[in-house]
């Protein structure tokens, strides 16, 4: 399957060793670190059950139970998808789903800027997040204790801003371009026609 492909064994010869039908990436263990909130991480792979060795492919960030807490899904060389489900705790949070009209559909490109308690949090939407992968548009924002968020600001791809104060933790919202009142939502699919 992978004739002529492997590593050097050699960097004089440049001769290259026959590595079968593995994976030319090779084992690694996953990480996972958690923002302490003052510029530094630390690395809780090992408590949540995500350090793993595997031979990682894809990653996707998603909030797939809808219970506002992040859940992680994995894909590995060879191997099913694996869920890791975040159960959760007692902090807040807040999801929102950006939906372009002037700008594209999916606000691609737009940028969020949230206050809680005089904490500052950004988020970008993106399309594509890692090797054959995605993660999910719905932009989150992990609030701890506060339970109002201050302001959260979108600017829009297209220039526009929307700015909205005073909005209550533990909520999906979508925000439709041009409006500066966000729809409620009780789950991220879309109703039947």
């Amino acid at each position: 399957m992978f004739d002529g492909v492997g590593r050097r064994q050699d960097q004089s010869t440049g001769q290259l060793v026959d590595i079968g039908q593995h994976s030319l990436n090779g084992y690694e263990r996953n990480c996972l670190f958690r923002n302490n909130g003052d510029g530094t991480f630390s690395d809780t792979g090992r408590p949540n059950g995500a350090d793993r060795v595997e031979d990682g492919r894809g990653v996707s960030v998603l909030d797939y139970d809808q219970d506002g807490y992040v859940d992680i899904l994995l894909r590995n060389y060879a191997q099913p998808a694996q869920l890791l489900r975040n159960l959760g705790g007692t902090e807040h949070w807040l999801e929102i789903k950006l939906v372009g009209t002037e700008s594209n559909r999916d606000a691609v490109g737009a940028r969020l800027t949230l206050d809680a308690g005089g904490h500052s949090q950004v988020r970008e939407v993106h399309a594509g997040s890692s090797y054959l992968s995605s993660s999910s548009l719905v932009q989150h924002f992990g609030l701890g204790t506060h339970q109002i968020v201050g302001t959260l600001e979108v600017r829009w791809p297209s220039g526009l801003v929307t700015r909205m104060t005073d909005l209550g933790a533990d909520q999906q919202l979508i925000l439709i371009e041009g409006s500066s009142n966000p729809i409620p939502v009780t789950s991220w699919l879309l109703p039947s026609d």
